[in-house]
């Protein structure tokens, strides 16, 4: 385990690591294995945006204040690109510069996904899913944070996090319910990291409402809690639960939502790093904003 006196300092600037290597969001329109020309959405277009309690990453509090976060996907025949941003709304802490402080308007993240989703369909009915094969690719940047926190120290988690991985999503026999594996590496050669996160979600649609549910578990080599909490040997990182539920707004194509998530990191180590840098590992996160989905 690294025990400098600059862990701490290290260790806030660290703090904005990236998301589970496990996706839990539903890949709309994939690509369907064996389906039959036009019985399958063939494209899929959606724009989010919410108002956010805080700005978590790897399941820690990166920014402690209201954020706004702007995302907008596109997917046809099963690729997709995405384009994730979450902005400062509120000041709060700036981990690679110790002292100052995030100015609203401010972008935090800027995240860029990549996917090719592809569906398989149970051979007796071509209606009912089996399996999600999601390969991808996931770069991720904070525009406002510096390259170099400390001499020998490089910001890591700046300009360095080129994701290269797959989920798998298998669903049950129980309607809605699915269990799901994910792993990716970071190719970057600045740092070879591992992660990835084993799961279940589950889907339920009570009157107009759409409600998701999900529960993960996240584990990662030693190169990556190295980084992220300063413990030097292969782990599990975060335990998390969380739910979102959808109503139709009053304008055609719109949608509202609200969101609720949980996150515990388990290893006692980690968390001492965490305190110790001023970090919190666990939180609850709200968000409510709208959804935009066009036919």
């Amino acid at each position: 385990m690294i025990r400098t006196a600059l862990v701490p300092a290290i260790l806030a600037l660290c703090a904005a690591g990236t998301a589970a290597a496990l996706e839990h969001e539903l890949a709309f329109a994939p690509l369907v294995v064996g389906a039959a020309p036009g019985s399958t959405a063939e494209q899929h277009v959606g724009v989010d945006a919410a108002l956010k309690s805080k700005l978590t990453d790897d399941y820690r509090v990166v920014a402690d204040d209201t954020t706004f976060g702007l995302d907008a996907g596109f997917r046809a025949y099963g690729i997709g690109v995405k384009l994730e941003t979450d902005w400062a709304l509120g000041q709060s802490t700036d981990y690679s510069r110790p002292g100052d402080r995030t100015d609203p308007g401010e972008m935090l993240r800027l995240a860029t996904v990549i996917d090719w989703a592809i569906e398989i369909r149970d051979p007796r009915d071509a209606s009912i899913p089996l399996l999600q094969i999601i390969p991808r690719f996931t770069y991720i940047t904070y525009p406002n944070q510096k390259d170099v926190f400390a001499p020998d120290y490089d910001n890591y988690l700046k300009d360095r996090q080129r994701w290269l991985g797959v989920d798998l999503w298998w669903a049950l026999p129980v309607e809605g319910v699915e269990l799901g594996i994910g792993a990716e590496h970071n190719i970057s050669t600045e740092w070879r990291a591992f992660r990835g996160g084993l799961g279940g979600r589950e889907f339920v649609q009570y009157n107009a409402i759409d409600m998701s549910f999900w529960q993960l578990l996240n584990f990662g080599d030693r190169e990556y809690r190295k980084v992220i909490g300063g413990e030097d040997k292969t782990g599990m990182n975060a335990a998390v639960i969380g739910g979102r539920a959808t109503v139709p707004a009053f304008v055609q194509e719109v949608f509202a939502f609200c969101q609720v998530e949980a996150s515990y990191w388990l290893d006692d180590d980690i968390r001492e790093n965490n305190k110790a840098a001023g970090l919190d590992s666990g939180d609850v996160v709200l968000s409510v904003g709208i959804n935009w989905m066009p036919d």
